[in-house]
């Protein structure tokens, strides 16, 4: 009898048993199930029942129009329940009437006067005695020998599968609502899940530019609506206060609401036996989001009527005051006279109680989030109150913030006034402090107990609920933890990961839920600990595995002692709390590292890792046991701290890093520390080499100028013609190898002298090339006219910075046609002069398609100093032809690279002759306090100019005769690979050590290193390979490394 039917076939058996045989046999074959008579009525049974058990599961009724069926009692019962069930009903036009012959053929043996009785009566016609409704619907016509049957039959089964979706579900409904009905209406009848929303989203299904096929019963309604009821925790969209004597109104209004899907509680259906009249009222009202009060003369006269509207107006609800019958607006109570109330009179015609109701619907469904949130956040409010203020009530996580919000918005709109109706229902004074004191309360991630249960048992988990709630457990259960509209299957799973017990409630019904299984499922897989109480006896066969093997709490037991049995249950929940809420605890914060795709930031640290850590040991010994996932993220949590990058990203901060500073040195950000670290080293290296016996330095010192002074007549800005004749002839006289005057003489001298200056083919003389000092022209100064401009060599000098800083030695540099027209220093000619003598002949580096190349002394190259790697990147200072100076230091100070005697010993004859023979003889001021004396800065302090050219020349003459290499440095990419090992040293230091002083000596002993390494490059080898640079490499990519490694551990 559970079976359901595509259609039922009601038929007159005297005219049609033949063609409702071929029709029924015809759609068999068309794969329909169809219920007719002669085939599913069993034997034995009550045959009207099972009559109608057939057509209340049958998606069409199909009804054969013949006289016979039209004038039967029976297919008139059938009819009529197919229209109480609202059935698609489809009339099939067989016979339109039967003939005399037709008639004796049936009667042989009666008389020809009660044929005209029967014809009297329209019972040998179709149509006198036709049923209203079946003359109205639009038949299908199947008269045999007149109408086509196959293209007859062919409209029908295109009405059999218009709508048919919709038309299945009708039935199905009725027969799940009719077998509740049956029952007694108990909740375990009702429907759950997806069965429900389908249902509900059935109900409320409208049909658009044509009719429906069929449409919801009453009891569809009242099935479906306290379906939602009961998933919603009994709560109600509208309370119905009424007056006894408007009752049948009542109902009327009840079941149209429902019609629209609308909860209602009414307290002819909400009431039980055995109940409170009064608090049952009470917590109708409080679970309801409006109040629909039917006034009537009999309601306003009613002392119920009043307490439910006075208590409804005391919690801030939203009154809606439907009047219904004509009444002097003076009867009608203050409380609610000025509320606007609608007309809906119980005696008009239907259409306009449809238009008046709609009116009604309309209001309801204005702004019914609003009192739907009301009534959810009052119901627990009182429930707080009522439980002397049970901190287990409060609200905690989503609901807190979504009601908090909600509370927000209300006194917004309240205060602009945004709506009429809202700012007449505030929150409650109870309300705001309910949510007052949640927010105070510190935020709770776990339940206590998450429980499951099958709707069907319903009353008994809320009374469940309630005793621990009571206990101070907070609990999780759906009609209270989940928000209209939130992803059902979702808000389930949250449940169960946040809650400390899994409670099942053992029933028939929920042990046949999918979506309990689910439930018992995801717990077990989440190593929840499962208590499970068995409320109704079940067949074991049927119970899942995961519950068969625990041991279930019997409420059956006692006597069924509610109280009794609760007892036991707290003590079961009671049992090892701290590892229970710490297995929780773990578990919640473990999903939530893998739900933000394993970040370091949600893993535990210092005295929580420990505790953690501790309780992972204890709990070989315990139930539940740890999850993978549990295990999985306490091991990341104590490798955290040992957790290094992976080598790659150290390679790659290395590589940035040296991208970063070779770019700066490139474009000369480092030119200024590089050079001072450079000169540092210069003065650290020993000064154990011995002074350059090739060269006498004539020194114009303070005796000397006092001589001058006193024995010459005053010089031009200079050394006076006397004082040079007499210092030339005394030093020619011991046959020196070259004389080098670091005068500037620009004026023709005496005719004794010039003859002397010109006889002495040795002597080399300066000029100065026009120039600038601090952004100020500075005339050049010409040569002696005198000396040949072979003989003649430029003073400039490579200086830097406001200090006239000199370690670059200028060879080489475009001649000035004015003054200086020569492209040879000093320094470069008088080594030249003497190479040359030495058999080393000089390669000009000048090409003649007006590129350098390098300058050579036979096959000795000299290095250019062109800013390819070197500390020096300014384009600007390296112009001419450039190399650094390799001073000469014995002891450590670079004036005494060679003998110096000063130029009043020479004219005086107290220099011995072996110092000038065959020597380099420079003679310039080393007095500083002659305006005429240039004193320049270098690494090893103030050096006056003809020390500095000594030094120039010394280091040609040294390097191409002795072997004594010039500064060098590498190439631009030798110094990228230098950076770069040292950034990587830098940055593997930091990835491999962990101790902070390990880390630190490690640093600074590679520094050290780096130090040691360049300075005994600069000090054996002459190489100037980068200090600076490598060392800032070194330390960015440690901070780097150490940078992205704490990130990692301390996301």
């Amino acid at each position: 009898m559970n079976d359901f039917y595509d259609a039922f076939i009601s038929y007159g058996r005297a005219d049609s048993k033949g063609f409702a045989t071929k029709l029924y046999t015809q759609l068999l074959k068309e794969g329909l199930k169809v219920w007719f008579d002669q085939n599913d009525i069993p034997l034995g049974v009550d045959y009207q029942k099972q009559i109608d058990d057939g057509l209340e599961k049958s998606d069409n009724f199909l009804f054969i129009i013949a006289p016979h069926s039209i004038n039967s009692p029976y297919c008139g019962l059938e009819i009529e329940l197919a229209l109480q069930r609202k059935k698609r009903i489809i009339p099939l036009l067989h016979v339109e009437q039967i003939t005399l012959e037709t008639w004796q053929q049936r009667n042989p043996s009666r008389p020809l006067n009660e044929w005209e009785d029967y014809k009297e009566k329209g019972k040998h016609s179709s149509f006198p005695n036709m049923h209203p409704v079946i003359s109205k619907i639009n038949w299908v016509y199947m008269r045999e020998g007149i109408d086509d049957f196959e293209k007859s039959f062919a409209g029908l089964l295109e009405i059999f599968e218009r709508d048919r979706d919709y038309v299945h579900q009708h039935t199905y409904l009725l027969a799940q609502a009719l077998e509740w009905e049956k029952h007694q209406k108990q909740s375990r009848y009702l429907l759950t899940g997806d069965e429900r929303t389908k249902a509900e989203n059935w109900l409320k299904f409208r049909f658009k530019n044509k009719q429906p096929p069929c449409e919801p019963t009453d009891i569809h309604c009242q099935f479906i609506c306290e379906s939602i009821k009961n998933a919603e925790n009994l709560m109600t969209q509208v309370f119905l206060s009424y007056a006894d004597e408007d009752r049948a109104f009542m109902h009327k209004v009840a079941i149209t609401l429902m019609r629209e899907g609308m909860t209602v509680w009414t307290n002819r259906t909400d009431i039980k036996s055995g109940a409170e009249y009064g608090e049952v009222i009470d917590r109708g009202i409080e679970q309801a989001d409006n109040m629909v009060f039917l006034i009537s003369s009999a309601s306003l006269k009613s002392v119920y009527c009043q307490k439910e509207v006075s208590y409804a107006k005391s919690l801030n609800k939203r009154i809606i005051p439907l009047l219904i019958e004509e009444i002097d607006p003076e009867q009608i109570w203050s409380e609610i006279r000025t509320i606007q109330f609608i007309e809906c009179p119980k005696d008009q015609e239907e259409s306009k109680y449809q238009a008046d109701i709609a009116k009604l619907i309309g209001i309801l469904r204005e702004d019914s989030a609003y009192y739907q949130q009301h009534k959810l956040l009052l119901t627990k409010a009182l429930k707080w109150e009522r439980q002397k203020r049970n901190l287990s009530i409060l609200l905690r996580s989503f609901d807190l913030r979504l009601t908090e919000a909600w509370l927000k918005g209300a006194k917004v709109r309240s205060a602009k006034g945004s709506s009429a109706s809202l700012s007449q229902h505030p929150p409650t004074a109870l309300q705001e402090e309910f949510i007052t004191e949640s927010l105070k309360q510190p935020p709770e991630a776990a339940f206590d107990v998450f429980i499951s249960y099958s709707r069907a048992d319903s009353d008994f988990v809320r009374k469940l609920n309630n005793g621990l709630q009571i206990q101070n457990k907070t609990t999780w259960f759906d009609q209270e933890s989940i928000a209209s509209g939130e992803d059902f299957q979702r808000e389930i799973y949250k449940g169960i990961e946040s809650c400390k017990n899994f409670l099942f409630i053992i029933s028939p019904d929920s042990i046949n839920s999918p979506y309990c299984a689910d439930e018992v499922e995801y717990a077990k897989k989440l190593n929840k600990r499962i208590v499970t109480v068995l409320y109704r006896k079940i067949d074991l066969k049927k119970l899942h595995p995961i519950l068969a093997s625990v041991q279930w709490i019997d409420f059956n037991k006692h006597d069924s002692d509610f109280f009794t049995n609760f007892g036991e249950l707290t003590r079961t929940l009671d049992a090892d709390p701290e590892y229970i809420s710490n297995h929780t605890r773990l578990l919640l914060k473990a999903m939530e590292w893998e739900r933000e795709g394993q970040d370091d930031s949600f893993l535990v640290r210092g005295k929580d890792l420990k505790a953690a850590q501790e309780w992972l040991e204890f709990s070989s010994s315990k139930e539940p046991p740890p999850t993978e996932l549990q295990v999985k993220y306490l091991k990341a949590s104590q490798e955290l701290p040992k957790r290094q990058i992976k080598p790659r990203s150290v390679l790659l901060t290395s590589v940035a890093v040296t991208a970063l500073v070779f770019t700066a040195r490139w474009f000369g950000l480092m030119q200024g520390t590089e050079l001072a670290a450079y000169d540092q080293l210069l003065r650290l290296r020993p000064g154990n080499e011995a002074p350059d016996e090739r060269f006498l330095i004539v020194g114009v010192d303070e005796d000397s100028i006092n001589l001058i002074n006193d024995n010459y007549e005053p010089g031009k800005g200079t050394l006076s013609d006397g004082a040079v004749d007499d210092l030339l002839k005394a030093l020619n006289q011991h046959q020196p190898r070259l004389i080098g005057l670091d005068f500037l003489r620009d004026y023709a001298a005496k005719p004794e002298v010039a003859a002397q200056m010109q006889q002495t083919q040795n002597l080399i003389a300066i000029c100065k090339s026009t120039g600038e000092d601090r952004g100020e022209a500075v005339r050049g100064v010409s040569p002696p006219p005198e000396v040949p401009i072979e003989r003649t060599g430029f003073a400039d000098l490579a200086l830097e910075g406001r200090a006239n800083f000199s370690r670059r030695q200028l060879l080489m540099q475009p001649p000035d046609p004015e003054f200086c027209n020569t492209l040879n220093s000093l320094s470069l000619v008088m080594a030249g002069k003497y190479l040359e003598a030495e058999g080393k002949s000089f390669t000009s580096p000048l090409k003649e398609d007006g590129t350098i190349g390098q300058m050579l002394f036979g096959d000795t190259g000299i290095v250019r100093l062109a800013g390819k790697g070197s500390g020096y990147q300014d384009k600007k200072q390296l112009g001419g032809y450039q190399t650094l100076i390799n001073f000469r230091a014995p002891g450590g100070d670079a004036r005494k690279f060679a003998k110096v005697v000063s130029l009043k010993d020479v004219l005086e004859n107290q220099v011995p002759a072996e110092a000038i023979s065959g020597r380099i003889v420079l003679i310039g001021y080393t007095a500083n306090t002659v305006t005429a004396a240039e004193i320049w800065n270098t690494p090893y302090g103030e050096t006056s100019g003809v020390i500095l050219h000594g030094q120039m020349t010394s280091q040609l003459i040294s390097t191409v005769l002795d072997g004594r290499p010039l500064i060098w440095w590498w190439p631009s990419w030798g110094g990228g690979i230098w950076i770069f090992a040292w950034s990587l040293v830098g940055g593997v230091i930091v990835w491999r050590l962990t101790q902070a002083s390990h880390l630190a000596s490690a640093s600074m002993a590679s520094l050290l290193l780096l130090y040691v390494a360049c300075y005994g490059m600069l000090a054996f080898r002459s190489g100037w390979i980068p200090l600076v640079p490598p060392a800032y490499a070194l330390v960015l990519t440690g901070t780097s490394v150490g940078y992205l490694t704490y990130r990692l551990r301390h996301p």
